[in-house]
């Protein structure tokens, strides 16, 4: 076998691993590119029949992929539940503390507690959820 199938061989296994660890489905399409040139090498010798059989090969496939890669690959999850009330902002129902607290938040009454006391009626913001209870700070 030519030495110049071993390189496009070398190139789809590097393909391969970049597509591991780079999001979007793009370099797949390189490594089918890198084996179609290397065997394309097995038939000649030309290094530029070669290189534009992986150029086509590649450029054909990008947009060829993007249904699949849409598919596969899921957007960033949108808050939800519990997490879903970091930054909201709230109405205190019993005063809070350190230690204790409710507020309203979303229609809900949750346990709260803060960093320094606040009042009934005044309004909070969620920093965070530990547990059942949420962190606040006076808005």
């Amino acid at each position: 076998m030519d030495k110049v199938v071993w390189v496009w061989l070398a190139a789809a296994v590097i393909f391969i691993v970049v597509e591991i660890f780079a999001p979007g489905f793009v370099f797949a399409c390189f490594v089918v590119g890198a084996i179609a040139a290397g065997i394309t090498a097995l038939f000649t010798d030309s290094l530029v029949i070669q290189g534009a059989v992986f150029a086509v090969v590649s450029l054909i496939l990008i947009p060829l992929t993007r249904p699949l890669a849409n598919k596969i690959t899921k957007p960033s999850p949108v808050l939800s539940n519990v997490d879903g009330l970091i930054d909201k902002i709230g109405v205190v129902k019993k005063e809070v503390s350190e230690t204790a607290g409710q507020i309203l938040v979303d229609g809900q009454v949750w346990q709260a507690r803060a960093e320094t006391t606040i009042a009934v009626d005044e309004k909070v913001k969620v920093l965070s959820v530990e547990g059942n209870k949420l962190n606040v700070e006076k808005a």
